[in-house]
């Protein structure tokens, strides 16, 4: 069941708004009989006691749905009240004495929001291809080239052009107002590096307190109504939420789902699930058989509707399970330990600056510490965190590749070479290869340790299966480590206390002494999935093909489909690390994307 909305509105009109479903608890709707303002309101709104003070006429009524909340605080502080709004969600309100619409997402983008103008009639909506059918809008190539050519993994691309022509999104942390016919004004986007203040002279022991309180009261914000569940890997990071929810929850029983195996690369993480069951805690644990959810397992359950391609696509089988599971148990919130990386370990880019200010001394002994830690030479840390950064954006997918016009080999294929399987006549016209360039030189700019922390933000937003998983089935799946509190506290502490050598994450390490199990908490390496990612390419490699050959996608003049399964084919056998082979699943991403577009 989609739970979408849309709203619209045309010049001295009332707005027509069209809710899929208003009974969802993730849709709320407010309307003020006195002024006829109105808001529609998708999400939660979170450290609703804090806003009490500053907005006790916000709180009058004994249940304060977040849409009542939300409008209050706009009719007694304006747009600028807005900014203290604090949760994942994504609102829209009406103005009636400005005849406008005032859209605003959360700065992670828990929810998405889609704009056009169309007619002199402004269209918002949480939908994409709901705004594109009634647009009649073509597919967006450029965008598609943009995301083929997008390195890192994401959910959603960075750049508020969509997947289809005429149809913007709203950035995440963003606020915008919209007037018919075509006035658009944007009221303030999301500063991360002014909102992240520097935070000195203090210990680790005394950081990682701090860290505590705001991590937890960040979980037990998510925990205050419902049933809640937590995704447990037996990692440190999902440990840790299981470990401080359970103290969040009072009398209720948190619920865990465990993905377990018997494939030998896997089978032993079972053992540190368990020492998280063992601790005496009232939690309900549920087990799942993940030796059968391999990756590319989209032919036994339809791909759901998604409104852009999804680079992480192939990993559909694993996130699916677990939604489905609980939705069975009648789960209201899911916890992920989503986002870990990016707010408790350092990029080690500051070699590139400090290489870069000429202190040559300290980037080799940084350098040393490193490579002795992760059992790898001196000149392999070198060249990766000290010297790479720093060669021209044209060097950096090297010389072969710059004189073959941006194409690269495979199965040695670069991060940012064009795939040997794009079609010449599509890269050049939409200036694929510059494309790539131009994000090299974004995100190694000096200070290359600031820039990927930027990169890290960008590359952290959205949430997929929250949005096309388990919205349809009325949960929401929340990220504790993302809550901007978290981000600002721990991005503006000193870079030592997320960076020491042979420790893994230090101030989660000494924020949970006590807590976790010390084998859980004192691990410092985790099995990797790549056995789950080989076994799923080789079992379905066969349906893969019959996609490729049989989409209708050769329509818009992107791939070179006879090039493209031959490369499937080599990498099904091993051909090819799988930092190549993601550049594979971003063109089978946009395939299956395609091809599900085509069937609504």
């Amino acid at each position: 069941m989609s739970r979408s909305f849309e709203i619209s509105l045309s010049p001295a009109s009332t707005p027509e708004l069209n809710i899929s479903n208003l009974t969802s608890n993730l849709i709320t709707y407010a309307r003020d009989e006195l002024t006829k303002n109105l808001v529609i309101f998708i999400g939660k709104i979170y450290y609703q006691d804090e806003l009490k003070t500053i907005y006790p006429e916000a709180f009058r009524e004994k249940t304060n749905p977040e849409a009542s909340i939300a409008l209050a605080i706009y009719q007694q502080k304006g747009i600028e009240g807005l900014q203290d709004l604090e949760g994942e969600f994504a609102l829209v309100i009406f103005d009636r004495q400005k005849s406008s619409l005032i859209a605003l997402r959360d700065p992670i983008g828990s929810y998405p929001l889609y704009w056009t103008f169309d007619k002199h009639t402004i269209r918002i909506s949480s939908d994409l291809q709901h705004l594109a059918r009634q647009k009649k809008a073509k597919i967006n190539r450029d965008f598609l080239a943009s995301f083929l050519m997008f390195p890192f993994a994401f959910v959603e691309l960075p750049r508020e052009e969509t997947a289809f022509e005429g149809i913007q999104r709203l950035s995440p942390g963003s606020c915008g107002e919209f007037s018919p016919p075509n006035l658009v004004q944007k009221h303030w986007t999301c500063n991360w590096e002014e909102k992240i203040a520097p935070i000195s002279h203090l210990t680790l022991a005394a950081a990682a307190q701090q860290f505590r309180q705001i991590f937890q009261r960040s979980i037990s914000e998510r925990c205050l109504e419902g049933k809640v569940a937590s995704h447990l890997s037996g990692g440190m990071d999902s440990s840790s939420i299981v470990c401080l929810a359970r103290e969040s929850i009072g009398e209720r029983k948190l619920l865990t789902l465990s993905l377990v195996y018997q494939m030998p690369s896997l089978v032993k993480e079972t053992d540190y699930i368990n020492l998280i069951l063992q601790q005496k805690a009232a939690i309900e644990p549920y087990f799942l058989d993940g030796d059968q959810l391999l990756d590319f397992d989209w032919f036994s359950d339809r791909i759901p509707p998604h409104d852009e391609p999804y680079p992480g696509l192939f990993h559909l089988a694993m996130e699916k399970i677990l939604v489905d599971r609980a939705a069975e148990l009648g789960v209201n919130t899911i916890l992920s330990g989503g986002g870990a990386e990016l707010v408790l370990e350092s990029n080690r880019y500051h070699l590139a600056d400090l290489l870069h200010q000429g202190q040559w001394q300290e980037t080799l002994q940084l350098a040393r510490r490193w490579a002795k830690t992760k059992n790898e030479s001196l000149w392999s840390i070198l060249a990766e965190l000290a010297i790479f950064p720093l060669l021209p954006a044209f060097l950096k997918p090297g010389i072969a590749t710059f004189w073959r016009r941006g194409y690269g080999t495979w199965p040695k294929l670069s991060e940012f070479a064009i795939p040997p399987w794009i079609k010449a006549d599509f890269a050049q016209e939409y200036q694929v290869y510059p494309k790539a360039l131009a994000t090299l030189g974004h995100i190694y700019r000096y200070p290359v340790e600031l820039s990927f922390n930027r990169l890290g933000l960008q590359t952290a937003i959205g949430n997929w299966a929250n949005w096309y998983l388990a919205n349809p089935a009325g949960m929401r799946i929340s990220q504790p480590f993302l809550d901007p509190r978290v981000i600002c506290y721990c991005l503006g502490l000193p870079r030592q206390f997320r960076e020491v050598p042979g420790m893994v994450k230090p101030l989660l390490q000494s924020a949970l002494q006590g807590i976790l199990p010390e084998a859980i908490r004192t691990r410092r390496f985790k099995a990797n999935f790549n056995a789950v990612y080989w076994q799923g390419l080789s079992r379905r490699l066969t349906q893969l093909e019959t996609m490729v050959e049989e989409s209708a996608i050769e329509d818009l003049g992107i791939f070179d489909k006879t090039r493209l399964i031959e490369v499937l084919r080599q990498h099904s056998l091993g051909i090819g690390d799988v930092k190549s082979g993601s550049r594979i699943s971003s063109s089978l991403a946009v395939i299956a994307w395609f091809d599900r577009l085509s069937q609504t």
